[in-house]
């Protein structure tokens, strides 16, 4: 039985190089056992590295996702008197089954597929407009987070004219910068914006997922739970994949012979959003637990009540589960990874990402065979230490 003083560098750490993950992840991964380590937020964690731990700790139900436990690992100053427990994300089994149930079905491999000409129109209307503004064009702005919110925000049926407004509050809550209080008044500009669109939804419910989940949400008793469900769906349906995109499209940049490969066989498109997902791992800070029930991990005595985090990129990039597992490389063909999480918590929007992604790998390195940085790469800055992992501007010509 192995256990641990905290020890280390504060979690969460930064990544030296943008496409690898931080270098403790490797060093924790020798050691036997978990390691517990000091959080800058303040607290301390258990972090888990090896893939089948990862795996096993996040298909674990001891493992709860309450915000509002002492022991939760929060990576970034929250409020106290402030939680996100009402949100998917952070419920349980019952009551997180229930919800979910009624929702997936709207995310299934079949049901995305039938927004795949939507997506390619939102691609091929965003690759025009670049086209005709003319290089140079920040990748993530004009391109990435337009497309991802014009995908969801179609999908939830939110008007096209609150995309700014909506956005500048959700970097906000992503981001590594930002205050606690300054995350709690955006996440409180949301959660009114919501509950405003939701009940417009109620009073006139349309063709858009909301309008329809408002049958299965009853007005009377569930209707704060649809807010946070539509804010969840908000949130998670753009910021994530659109940096992905960003950061894919770097990482195929600085590794010229695996975009070639891409270019030439738009058939790699699947296996090289697989690739990417494993190799980027950019929502590696969303997957914090803490232990309802004494356990054990990995040979690790963890008690009830300590925080626990299972590390996605850590997992990843583990050589017990994956052949050269630092190398970039498209042809590999595995969806093993754990990018979007794994268990009852598994990405609900995941095939949704991964068919904006397929488009975007297939169209716009073909429309842009010119595509290069228009900017030195040491002059990039990248998102450290927030939700979602990122450039924070991706500068490129043509």
């Amino acid at each position: 039985m192995h256990e641990h003083e905290p020890s280390g560098p504060a979690f969460p750490w930064p990544r030296r190089c943008p496409f690898d993950p931080p270098e403790p992840h490797g060093e924790y991964r020798d050691r036997p056992g978990l390691t517990k380590v000091p959080i800058a937020a303040g607290g301390q964690t258990w972090v888990v590295t090896r893939y089948d731990e990862v795996r096993e700790a996040l298909n674990d139900e001891r493992l709860s996702n309450d915000r509002g436990d002492p022991g939760f690992p929060a990576p970034f100053p929250i409020p106290k008197d402030f939680t996100l427990n009402s949100s998917l994300l952070g419920m349980d089994p019952p009551v997180h089954t229930d919800y979910r149930r009624r929702v997936a079905k709207d995310f299934t491999v079949r049901r995305v597929k039938l927004l795949r000409p939507r997506v390619q129109e939102i691609v091929d209307e965003r690759i025009e407009e670049l086209v005709r503004a003319g290089p140079p064009q920040d990748l993530l702005a004009a391109f990435a987070l337009p497309v991802t919110i014009s995908v969801i925000m179609e999908l939830l049926g939110i008007p096209s004219g609150d995309r700014d407004f909506l956005h500048v509050r959700t970097r906000v809550m992503f981001g590594g910068t930002a205050t606690a209080d300054e995350r709690k008044t955006a996440v409180n500009e949301l959660d009114e914006y919501f509950r405003e669109l939701v009940a417009r939804k109620y009073d006139a419910p349309g063709d858009d997922l909301v309008g329809k989940l408002t049958g299965a949400f009853p007005r009377a008793g569930e209707f704060d739970e649809l807010v946070h469900l539509t804010r969840l769906l908000f949130n998670g349906g753009h910021e994530s994949t659109a940096s992905m995109i960003a950061l894919s499209t770097l990482a195929l940049l600085r590794h010229p012979g695996q975009l070639d490969l891409l270019r030439k066989d738009p058939e790699l498109a699947p296996p090289a959003v697989e690739e990417l997902l494993r190799y980027l791992s950019v929502t590696d800070l969303t997957t914090a637990r803490v232990a309802g029930a004494d356990l054990e991990i990995g040979g690790t005595r963890v008690a009830a009540g300590e925080g626990v985090f299972p590390l996605t990129a850590a997992a990843n990039r583990d050589p017990e589960a994956f052949e050269r597992p630092d190398e970039l490389d498209i042809t590999r063909g595995s969806r093993k990874h754990l990018a979007f999480g794994h268990g009852r918590h598994l990405c609900l929007g995941s095939e949704l990402a991964r068919l904006e992604l397929e488009v975007v790998f297939r169209t716009l390195y073909d429309r842009l065979p010119g595509l290069a940085l228009a900017v030195p790469f040491e002059d990039l800055a990248f998102k450290d230490g927030g939700l979602v992992y990122g450039v924070e501007k991706l500068p490129v010509t043509w």
